[in-house]
């Protein structure tokens, strides 16, 4: 694997149906040299809490003037130029988290991938975490802005380096890209009950949705209407 690209992104959830993108971060390596970066904000259609704030470091006024989901994403895609993508558990986080948005967007997200967390957890099984962060003080890699999609990717992309060249001889499977098979659930459209409901919230306090209506999720109307209640309940 001489061509790739390393990400990491932040968000509001953990939740790839619901949750928003907040920043991408990306490096796109060539020949196992780090030659472009990616890196951007992202604004969201939910606030940001003051609970993902306090891991990220990302504030709602940050991302005020960002681009949307639907500017970024497609930049994105072309960044990646159909090669494997790393990340440090990119398999059950990230690659979900981008693959939900892609497709809702209308673009293709098909993709092999290589997930350091996967690799760390066998080779280093002794340690007693594989977090990213515990990983570069193993390493001795510096990570100064933990949290920060950016400065991740590119601690990703030294501790790969670092486990190819401890692991890789004895553990090639490893390092292999694979094909990520995970689908995008079907999700259910948002109800009649729903629609008239967020529509009156919107109109009495006077909220401009940023997309139509008829676009939302169930799930997502259901998040839209708490937010709106938890805001203008206080």
């Amino acid at each position: 694997m001489k061509n790739y690209i390393v990400l990491d992104i932040e968000t509001t959830g953990t939740k790839p149906l619901e949750s928003d993108i907040i920043e991408i971060g990306a490096v796109y390596v060539e020949n196992g040299q780090p030659k472009e970066k990616f890196s951007t904000l992202v604004k969201p259609n939910e606030t940001i809490s003051e609970y993902i704030t306090s891991i990220t470091g990302i504030t709602n006024e940050m991302v005020e003037d960002a681009r949307n989901i639907e500017e970024v994403m497609p930049e994105f895609i072309n960044f990646c130029r159909d090669l494997p993508l790393v990340g440090h558990n990119i398999d059950l986080f990230d690659y979900r988290m981008l693959k939900v948005k892609a497709e809702r967007l209308g673009l293709k997200f098909n993709y092999h991938t290589v997930d350091t967390l996967i690799i760390s957890r066998q080779v280093l099984a002794d340690l007693p975490s594989r977090k990213l962060g515990d990983l570069c003080n193993h390493y001795s890699i510096d990570l100064v802005n933990a949290h920060r999609a950016y400065d991740d990717a590119y601690a990703t992309y030294e501790l790969l380096r670092n486990l190819q060249e401890g692991f890789i001889d004895q553990a090639p499977h490893l390092f292999i890209p694979k094909v990520n098979d995970w689908k995008v659930p079907k999700h259910s459209p948002i109800t009649a009950k729903q629609k008239n409901y967020l529509l009156n919230l919107c109109k009495t306090h006077k909220i401009a949705l940023e997309k139509d209506i008829e676009a939302f999720s169930k799930s997502e109307a259901s998040k839209m209407i708490d937010c709106i209640l938890r805001e203008y309940s206080k």
